[in-house]
């Protein structure tokens, strides 16, 4: 994985270069993710690469999901295989009409260790 900083318009994005990997017909595709601690899912992926992926083949029930600014959104669920450094990690990809940038979601992040785990109490010294 190749992780680094864009510069879209002086808003610099955290990038991750993956390998997506459909986990039945194996068919893999290189993207680049914005990584988004905003975003529960694995990963929200563009229309064009789910179907490219065939991860249309395979589909899990639609949901509903709450965009940033509380409108409600339905999205395509599938099961897909993220290569993260020669490892292959199952999560779920998300899709819907629209989406342009394809995002890296928590449950990746979780999965790899790198989320932030506050203690359960908070002590405060004198």
């Amino acid at each position: 994985m190749k992780t680094y900083f864009e510069n879209g318009e002086l808003n610099y994005l955290p990038i991750a270069e993956v390998t997506l990997q459909s986990p039945s017909s194996g068919k893999t595709l290189n993207i680049k993710l914005v990584i988004d601690t905003g975003f529960q899912g694995g990963v929200l992926i563009p229309l064009r690469t789910y179907l490219d992926l065939g991860l249309h083949l395979h589909e899990e029930p639609k949901v509903i999901a709450k965009t940033a600014v509380g409108g409600e959104v339905e999205l395509r669920v599938s099961r897909v295989i993220i290569k993260v450094n020669n490892k292959g990690i199952l999560c779920r990809a998300y899709t819907t009409l629209g989406v342009k940038k394809a995002l890296l979601g928590r449950e990746i992040l979780e999965k790899l260790g790198l989320l932030y785990k506050p203690p359960n109490t908070l002590k405060l010294e004198p």
